[in-house]
């Protein structure tokens, strides 16, 4: 069976405990889309988790976590949300995995943001997370995917503070890319459940 779990209104519906109680019952759990503005908040031995970009089935220790395509990943947020697991005694070694056409958020989409909110005759209080930035690079084919991170063009294109951003996080994402076209068909008839961000109003 597959579940896709989509909030209807404008976000904050409770999907992060729709897909808690859901979890327990899938073998895999997948990120599909939204960035590290999302939050869900997940209660469980007196300990409240907000997992932010890991999708929330990490908390079940014999499950697969994926990140999806539609997802814009910032490498350092999630790489501090999965410190926060592990000294919270959660193992996700070898259990998070991020799709090779993931996009990653840059230390200048951060900047930009801010930049064109503040120039807005009437700002829309962006997050400042570079998350709309990524997503229209996206759009536009101008992004950097995790597909791309040992495409040595590509990445020559990247300099200064995005470069050092990039040459610290690279290795370890690209141990967690995975083809998820492939991981799924793999898993087609195993129990897989689809965790969305925000809502459908947004």
């Amino acid at each position: 069976m597959k579940v896709v779990v989509i909030g209807a209104q404008w976000g904050d519906e409770g999907k992060g405990k729709i897909v808690d109680y859901l979890a327990e019952r899938a073998r895999i759990v997948v990120r599909y889309s939204g960035g590290p503005n999302a939050g869900h908040s997940i209660v469980t031995g007196g300990k409240t988790y907000a997992l932010h970009q890991v999708p929330s089935g990490i908390l079940y220790p014999e499950k697969k976590v994926y990140l999806g395509a539609g997802m814009v990943i910032d490498p350092e947020a999630l790489f501090n949300e999965l410190q926060m697991l592990k000294d919270n005694g959660i193992n996700w070694e070898g259990r998070v995995f991020i799709s090779d056409r993931a996009h990653i958020i840059l230390p200048k989409y951060r900047r930009m943001d801010k930049e064109r909110d503040a120039e807005r005759p009437r700002p829309i209080g962006t997050t400042g997370r570079g998350i709309g930035i990524a997503y229209g690079e996206k759009a536009n084919r101008d992004g950097l995917r995790l597909a791309d991170l040992d495409w040595k063009d590509k990445i020559s294109e990247y300099t200064g503070e995005d470069k050092e951003y990039l040459d610290k996080y690279m290795s370890r994402l690209l141990e967690m890319r995975v083809d998820l076209t492939a991981e799924m068909w793999e898993h087609r008839n195993d129990n897989i459940l689809f965790e969305g961000a925000q809502g459908a109003m947004l």
